[in-house]
């Protein structure tokens, strides 16, 4: 059964996010806060602006973001890479490398780092900073949701001041109907959403070559209605885009070849009409 309230708790969450500059805190106030760390340690050195390696030797990826990819393999360095990994050393020099831990409900992920949001000895949310910046982006796994709104509120600072990645935000954001070969990994990608099905394992919407899929065990986070009326619309979305299985195309149940597919987890990596969005800032 539908809950009639997700609908206008989505638009009112799109709505919070879009009134961040007149909403932005003073230089003295600390945005997403914590009243206390679950732990206190030191970097030994950060891998990325989203991955730093521990004194203990543990690996810690920062919870709800992602920034650019430095060069590795055969896959070259993507734009702001080094600053936003200069960014956060230059955050973590200022306290000797101190930094509080806040674990995920969702402790490690599959490569066995630990997931936790970091904070400098006097309160300053490390995630919120890179976003401020405009040196990573916004990006949520349940079940760790803690600071979603938040993340998505200091993202909409640089978005909307234009700074960092934001500067050029037709390099940030993809049209669908320009991705190619070398567009797997993390992705925000525009289009109009064509089709939409259903079945008992999720939700599936087509972007050009681009099959979105919204697993079943996902979906109480988001409003089924409203997916159902987004053919037609344009929208904008976000997450690790993945090649289809052959060269191809993964030919799909409802005769539609696709290139790629990306799995939405939670309502935030979905803006509906971005266009005018942008027209609030």
């Amino acid at each position: 059964m539908q809950n009639p309230e997700k609908g206008a708790i989505r638009r009112l969450f799109l709505f919070l996010a879009c009134l961040v500059p007149a909403l932005a805190v003073a230089d003295n106030d600390i945005a997403c806060p914590v009243s206390q760390a679950d732990e206190t340690v030191r970097v030994r050195y950060v891998h990325d602006g989203d991955t730093v390696h521990l004194e203990d030797g543990r690996k810690v990826r920062l919870i709800g973001i992602n920034t650019p990819e430095l060069a590795r393999d055969d896959k070259p360095e993507q734009a702001f890479a080094r600053e936003a990994r200069q960014a956060l050393n230059t955050a973590l020099a200022l306290h000797d490398n101190r930094i509080g831990l806040v674990y995920g409900q969702e402790r490690f992920d599959r490569y066995k780092r630990t997931l936790a949001h970091l904070f400098t000895p006097d309160g300053n949310n490390l995630q919120a900073l890179l976003l401020q910046q405009g040196m990573a982006l916004a990006i949520t796994h349940p079940p760790n949701t803690r600071y979603t709104e938040c993340y998505v509120s200091q993202e909409r600072i640089a978005r909307c001041q234009r700074k960092g990645l934001w500067a050029r935000p037709d390099r940030v954001i993809t049209r669908a109907a320009d991705l190619g070969p070398e567009s797997s990994g993390f992705q925000l990608v525009s289009g109009d959403i064509e089709h939409f099905s259903q079945t008992d394992k999720g939700i599936r919407l087509f972007m050009s070559e681009v099959m979105i899929s919204i697993h079943s065990r996902d979906l109480d986070a988001f409003d089924v209605a409203e997916l159902a009326s987004l053919p037609g619309k344009t929208v904008t979305i976000r997450g690790w885009l993945h090649p289809a299985n052959n060269a191809s195309g993964r030919q799909s149940r409802y005769g539609r070849t696709v290139k790629f597919y990306l799995r939405l987890r939670h309502p935030s990596a979905l803006e509906i009409n971005p266009a005018a969005i942008e027209t609030e800032c």
